[in-house]
């Protein structure tokens, strides 16, 4: 199962693009945790693997880089996958 965050913003504002990006991460974290996943999409029910796609517009900068790496390695540890697209 594939949650999709498509992220349009430049990173002219970062803290504030940040901070967004990681709200919006754990609202999908939080689904996913509280089954709720199950609930809105049963077809999840029967899949074990999770999936958070981040579609970027503008590259992240190198701090956000670092930032996603993290986030990554955290959400590994809960068996969920972070991939991350840029439109070029």
């Amino acid at each position: 199962m594939t949650l999709g965050i498509s992220d349009h913003l430049d990173w002219g504002a970062f803290d504030e693009h940040l901070y967004m990006l990681q709200e919006k991460i754990n609202t999908y974290l939080r689904f996913i945790e509280s089954e709720e996943i199950y609930q809105s999409f049963p077809p999840a029910v029967h899949t074990t693997k999770k999936v958070i796609e981040i579609f970027f517009e503008y590259e992240p900068p190198s701090q956000a880089v670092l930032f996603l790496n993290h986030v990554t390695n955290i959400l590994k540890e809960l068996c969920i996958e972070l991939k991350i697209r840029v439109d070029e």
